[in-house]
């Protein structure tokens, strides 16, 4: 018998659309922006950033004018649709090291330039030795609202190791300057396991940040880079990291202390108190979430669904392109999906759980689908767990070896050698 012929004629796919509000449907696209201020006073001995030392007042007029016009250029520039902006992060290199009209002006070009939500995160980070009073009041009154404080350790002999520019007292000074500025969403950057530093080191400087109250801890675990020059003696001997023992000790150390003082985890690193601000940081959930976000400065990224791109680092080379109307890159590039669905899994894991909704509203597939033997494989170890039907979330024993736990997304080919026009970046390896 003869196939039924049907005259069904095919002019789009598919054939059934959702029916969006004219609002909703045409509203600007939500992101967060990044301010990179390269300038600090001396080069930490962990720090890995594009940063420059011995500047002047006028490299730093200089940099703010050339940040002004790349913000504003990028604003005008119709590429990319228009962007409601959801929260503002300085970062750095040592913002803070600006005046604060310098601060308050560049936040200006930002509001000028692009919509913002209300309660938008203004956010900036501080070394200690960069506060003053007048500056955090200027910082208030032009709406920063979160202030972070890169105090790392409350040791002066640690401190010294790392080549910070301040001292305990300075630090302790700085951040009593914030909260008697009128700041209460305040941030405390702790990093651990440093040359040096035993378990009751660490102890102390958890126990004196929680002492402090301030809205949020960040207890980070120290990276070593190539180029920096912790690498550079660890791999000479000159210098030694207490044992993965004392480091998974001094990490457990930080989740209890800081869960029995009324913190809630918000990362693999951060932790806010719900009794003095409502999360952790605005800015962190879309970089980690690989929501859109958009840098400005030397060497900041943007990323932007599948398109990623980073400035050039040089200042001479920045101004310069700056300068002439360009947008300063140094590359670009577009994500493939399965790299964006691999990037969603391994950044969203930092925030320590992932959302099967999220990940199937933006891929059209369920994660079941593309990382079912890896998913089982975490659940199987116990360093993963699921809550409820959607989330999936790390155990303590996931948050402790994390690391391993983003390995289980690699590509094979994302551990091997940059090919003929390839770039890599993003990964540091330490053979001890």
């Amino acid at each position: 018998m003869a196939e039924k012929i049907v005259r069904r004629n095919i002019h789009t796919y598919p054939f059934k659309y959702r029916k969006h509000e004219y609002e909703e449907y045409f509203r600007p696209e939500n992101a967060v922006l990044y301010l990179h201020v390269p300038f600090c006073i001396t080069k930490c001995g962990f720090c890995d950033y594009t940063v420059y030392i011995n500047k002047n007042e006028q490299h730093f007029a200089q940099y703010v004018d050339a940040l002004e016009k790349e913000i504003r250029a990028f604003a005008a520039n119709r590429v990319f649709p228009a962007f409601r902006v959801d929260a503002v992060y300085f970062g750095g290199g040592t913002p803070g090291i600006l005046t604060g009209d310098q601060t308050a002006r560049l936040l200006d070009v930002c509001r000028e330039s692009f919509e913002f939500n209300e309660g938008a995160e203004i956010a900036l980070e501080f070394d200690p030795s960069t506060v003053d009073a007048a500056k955090i009041e200027r910082m208030r009154e032009s709406g920063f609202n979160r202030l972070n404080l890169g105090i790392q350790a409350f040791d002066d002999r640690l401190l010294e190791i790392c080549n910070r520019s301040h001292d305990l007292a300075t630090a302790e000074r700085a951040y009593r300057t914030i909260v008697d500025g009128g700041f209460t969403h305040t941030n405390i950057d702790l990093i651990f396991p440093l040359p040096d530093q035993s378990l009751d080191d660490w102890k102390h400087s958890v126990d004196r940040a929680i002492e402090l109250e301030p809205a949020c801890i960040t207890a980070y675990g120290l990276e070593i880079w190539p180029k920096t020059a912790f690498h550079s003696l660890i791999k000479s001997g000159k210098m030694a990291l207490p044992t993965p023992e004392d480091e998974a000790r001094m990490y457990e150390y930080a989740i209890d202390a800081l869960e029995a003082a009324g913190f809630k985890r918000r990362s693999s690193t951060g932790y806010y108190h719900p009794d003095r601000c409502q999360d952790y940081s605005r800015f962190l959930e879309y970089y980690w979430r690989t929501w859109p976000m958009i840098g400005f400065g030397v060497s900041s990224k943007s990323v932007i669904h599948d398109r990623l791109f980073v400035n050039v680092k040089p200042l001479k080379q920045y101004y310069e392109l700056v300068e002439e109307g360009k947008v300063p890159l140094d590359f670009a590039t577009y994500l493939t999906k399965e790299q964006e669905m691999r990037r969603v899994m391994i950044r969203g894991l930092k925030m320590c759980e992932i959302y099967r909704s999220d990940f199937e509203n933006r891929f059209g597939v369920t994660m079941e689908d593309v990382f079912g033997n890896e998913l089982e494989q975490l659940l199987d170890k116990g360093w993963l767990e699921k809550q409820g039907d959607d989330v999936y979330s790390l155990t303590r024993a996931g948050q402790l070896l994390s690391t391993n736990v983003y390995e289980m997304f690699y590509a094979p080919e994302d551990l091997s050698p940059a090919a003929p026009g390839e770039v890599r970046f993003g990964i540091s390896e330490l053979v001890e």
